[in-house]
């Protein structure tokens, strides 16, 4: 499926570079300090202060006390905070955010001005990491979380994290963050993780059903081409498993290495996602087959008969028991109970295997 066109897009900040191009690790605490500073100073003036920000609509928004926010750019403690803009009718809309003595729209800052900037670019410099707490923090947390069906909302990343971001047409689109085998697993324990796992993934509104969820499981796949055994977090959310199960049924070379993993990822810790898919164990095959079971229902309803005793009272009715959902899910049910078997028989010869 192709792509949406980027369409007529103004130049980046009147012709400016992006914060992603041009800022790099040396910026990082000019750029937090200044923040800082201006942070104080519009919650000493208050009411009095007399800066405006013009929104992309063209509202006007008094910046002041009610519209700004200070959000964590690392996950760590005392790393620092970013300041943004928000519409303080509308909390959840972030506008802008303040970078070197400007602010900067958000959009302007997923954009980038660099011709090679294209593709799955693994992030290295203090701009794309901005890039990347613009995606996670503010478009997924604020603008877009609250629409998605699945209420996804991440955490801030940690200062190293491992990250790429989807470039298109000079736009970030999307992102995935994953850990390495061998890393540890948090800072509070000495447990290394076993297997690489794919940790975050999100794909901005506008660019989603485009097979850029696919595209990523397959770089991170190709990421670790060596591996036996790629893990993806737990939990997975239904569209992830929705993601998931297109991507295995069309690389079907994949369904075995692809394992839905608690950190560190031992095999006590794992589950195939694919046996899962097949099992009907996913929330995504789980919220079909309820959506079914209601319009069953509600068909039932709509043909005025009375269910008695698990039937309904109606002459040439069709009964649960002989419902093709009540077919499906005993053959849903024997499945699971051979793929069990099948599975830990698996798993133990796996573990011979590596043992």
């Amino acid at each position: 499926m192709e792509l949406p066109s980027p369409g007529d897009r103004a130049a980046v900040a009147g012709g400016r570079q992006s914060p992603v191009d041009y800022f790099n690790s040396a910026d990082l605490q000019g750029v937090l300090e200044i923040a800082s500073k201006h942070y104080a100073q519009i919650i000493q003036q208050h009411e009095m202060t007399d800066e405006f920000f013009y929104s992309s609509g063209g509202e006007k928004i008094k910046i002041d006390g009610s519209s700004v926010l200070q959000i964590q750019l690392h996950r760590e403690e005392g790393c620092g905070k970013m300041l943004i803009l928000v519409n303080p009718r509308r909390r959840e809309s972030v506008l802008a955010i303040y970078l070197n003595g400007r602010w900067w729209p958000v959009d302007e800052i997923l954009r980038s001005s660099v011709p090679g900037r294209e593709g799955l670019i693994q992030v290295q410099t203090f701009g794309e990491r901005i890039g990347l707490f613009v995606l996670n923090c503010l478009v997924c947390g604020f603008t877009e979380g609250g629409e998605s069906e699945d209420g996804v909302c991440f955490l801030p990343h940690s200062a190293g994290e491992l990250a790429k971001i989807l470039w298109h047409h000079g736009e970030a689109v999307a992102f995935y963050t994953y850990k390495i085998k061998g890393s540890l697993y948090n800072d509070r324990s000495s447990h290394c993780y076993l297997l690489p796992v794919l940790d975050t993934l999100f794909v901005r509104k506008r660019w989603r059903r485009h097979g850029l969820g696919t595209r990523m499981l397959q770089d991170y796949c190709q990421t670790f081409a060596r591996e036996l055994a790629l893990g993806v977090s737990c939990p997975i959310s239904p569209a992830m498993y929705r993601v998931c199960s297109k991507f295995l049924r069309d690389h079907p070379e994949e369904q075995d290495r692809m394992w839905e993993v608690d950190p560190p990822g031992d095999w006590s810790q794992r589950i195939n996602i694919w046996l899962k898919i097949q099992l009907g164990e996913t929330p995504a095959l789980q919220e079909c087959i309820s959506d079914y079971t209601s319009e069953c229902t509600d068909t039932h309803s709509l043909s005025n008969g009375k269910i008695v005793n698990g039937r309904l009272d109606r002459k040439g009715s069709i009964s649960p028991e002989d419902d093709s959902y009540v077919v499906l899910r005993t053959r849903l049910e024997n499945k699971k109970r051979r793929r069990t078997t099948d599975c830990r028989e698996e798993i133990v010869n796996k573990q011979r295997k590596i043992n």
